[in-house]
């Protein structure tokens, strides 16, 4: 188990946001619960993980889910989400590769039609279906989108008809309308040739989502950041390589439908349309000569003097060529070389390696380090105090009223404040960040600052080590000691990434003392926090069972037992 991983003594707490059953609730309202349980946010999802920077975010995006009039909406991070993408990825993916072989089906395997006709042709059809009702993720502004409006106007407008085009169905009511009409034979040839080109452009258009999801298959599976980037290229550049593979066997074929030269390389690889094939020989020739040209290798096996293989060559080593040029910009990027801003970040991430490793820091210690700066510098870096020094002391007031909105949000105690001493109150506060497990206060400690969680988690925990509660965004700690003669009961710890606000406990006071209401709501709130954790420590202490937690857990009344009858 990592070592910066908080174990939590405290009773679970179902954080779904869906409300709770009643203790005789029948078994279809608990399959109806447990299926919206399917359909909302999964916490454990990795996307998740990298999405959102701290629990409670997570948990208010559940709660939003599940509270919203749109709980038929599938959320882009929960299971069903996951098992949606991943079949697309497996259904495409079969798709593009089995794709060319479909136009002559009298030579596939009967397995293969089976497929085609009995799981991909219905499973595609239910995935279009679903992505109507499945959410997305707004990169740009940074947020969860399930509004159905907005999710169907965003199908339409990018993927609907590639998707609808793509699907083998197409290919079904394209055929019965070639069959019913009157177009010769040589034409619907033709055409069937241009509607596989148009199907690859289809399945093409999807390369970048196909790509994205087998990426986050492999980021669950806690593979390197190295390998995912390996097999991103190789699957990126294998898809390319057979694209243009079929497109120097489809374009000959349809301009040379009838009268084949013999100059073609095709033909001197005797895989010419009209001859006797097999499809796999067929396959591995275009893949080879594909290969050869895009990588700038070879010019193959065959004398190439046909206009239009010399055109779809010099198309296949121009596109090549551009995709190593974008592969190197990647390969760039990826080292901290392509942005200045990342490469900054990347030179302060070698520099912190050559730390550690001088000091011959343990493990734990150097994971929580690369986590601490992972997330103060979100992989950019920037001199915060340069950049703060720089500004007006309006504009340092403004950007310090918008870091902490959270918490202006939540505090009860700066609701009764008026703006402007509020604004005293924040630009006076600094801010730190804390690693997992970090200790903020100890216990016995003098403490001489007043703390508000602007976001994470902070757990409490008495002199025994017996842990009491959690304290989320918003909540402040270190107040209980106006109480205690500055001497700290309590030991306060981070149980996640946590940044902090805190200021001076003498000038804190000064603020709020002219303002009297402000004055007895913190008086009040320092009284019930410190009467809680008397409570709480006390019935921890005595070893006493949590009925209350129990019960909401679903411990006690939700479960059904089968009791045996006595005989008479």
């Amino acid at each position: 188990m990592s070592q910066n991983l908080h174990v939590c003594s405290l009773p679970y707490k179902d954080t779904s946001g869906f409300p709770k059953l009643a203790p005789n609730a029948s078994r279809c309202r608990r399959l109806l619960r447990n299926f919206r349980k399917f359909l909302a946010m999964d916490p454990n999802n990795t996307k998740c993980k990298l999405f959102f920077r701290n629990r409670s975010s997570l948990i208010a995006e559940q709660r939003r889910h599940a509270r919203s009039p749109y709980y038929f909406v599938i959320h882009p991070f929960s299971k069903l989400g996951s098992f949606l993408e991943l079949t697309f990825f497996f259904i495409w993916f079969y798709s593009i590769i089995t794709m060319p072989l479909d136009f002559d089906k009298t030579q596939l395997p009967d397995a293969c039609i089976f497929i085609d006709n009995y799981i991909v042709i219905p499973v595609q059809y239910l995935l279009v279906i679903s992505f109507f009702f499945l959410g997305y993720e707004d990169k740009k502004n940074k947020e969860i989108v399930i509004d159905p409006k907005k999710i169907i106007c965003h199908y339409l407008k990018t993927y609907f008809f590639f998707d609808l085009i793509s699907s083998d169905y197409s290919i079904i009511i394209s055929d019965k309308f070639f069959n019913r009409s009157s177009i010769s034979e040589l034409s619907q040839f033709k055409l069937k040739v241009v509607r596989s080109i148009l199907q690859m452009f289809c399945y093409y258009v999807r390369i970048g989502t196909l790509l994205d999801y087998g990426n986050g298959f492999c980021h669950s599976l806690k593979l390197s950041r190295e390998y995912r980037f390996i097999h991103f290229y190789i699957t990126k550049t294998y898809f390319f390589i057979h694209m243009l593979a079929c497109l120097l066997y489809f374009v000959p074929e349809v301009v040379y439908a009838e009268d084949f030269p013999k100059e073609t390389w095709l033909y001197q690889a005797k895989i010419q349309p009209k001859g006797r094939r097999n499809l796999i020989h067929v396959y591995s020739e275009c893949i080879l000569m594909s290969t050869c040209y895009f990588l700038g290798a070879s010019q193959g096996n065959y004398r190439i003097s046909v206009a239009i293989d010399e055109m779809c060559l010099s198309v296949v080593t121009l596109f090549g060529r551009l995709y190593t040029l974008f592969l190197l910009a990647d390969v760039l990027r990826m080292f901290g070389i392509a942005s200045v801003s990342e490469s900054r970040y990347e030179q302060r991430l070698t520099q912190l390696e050559e730390y550690m490793s001088s000091k011959k820091l343990p493990e734990h210690l150097r994971n929580r380090l690369l986590k601490y700066y992972e997330y103060k510098l979100q992989k950019r870096y920037f001199n915060e105090r340069e950049i703060i020094s720089t500004l007006s002391e309006h504009l340092r007031t403004e950007l310090f009223l918008f870091s902490a909105r959270k918490l202006i949000q939540k505090a009860s105690i700066f609701r009764t404040l008026p703006k402007a001493t509020l604004g005293t109150i924040v630009a006076s506060m600094k801010s730190e960040t804390y690693s997992p497990r970090d200790v903020i206060i100890s216990v016995g400690a003098v403490v001489e600052d007043v703390y508000f969680i602007s976001s994470g988690t902070v757990a409490v925990s008495n002199e025994d080590g017996l842990e009491l509660c959690h304290l989320e965004d918003g909540d402040e700690f270190g107040i209980t000691t106006f109480l205690t003669e500055n001497v700290q009961r309590y030991a306060h710890v981070a149980v996640e990434a946590t940044e902090v606000f805190y200021i001076n406990k003498s000038l804190f006071l000064g603020f709020i003392q002219t303002h009297s209401e402000s004055m007895k709501v913190f008086e009040a709130t320092v009284k019930k926090r410190l009467t809680s954790y008397e409570q709480i420590e006390e019935h921890v202490k005595k070893g006493g069972v949590d009925l209350l937690s129990e019960l909401h857990a679903g411990l006690i009344l939700e479960r059904l037992l089968k009791r045996p009858i006595p005989e008479d």
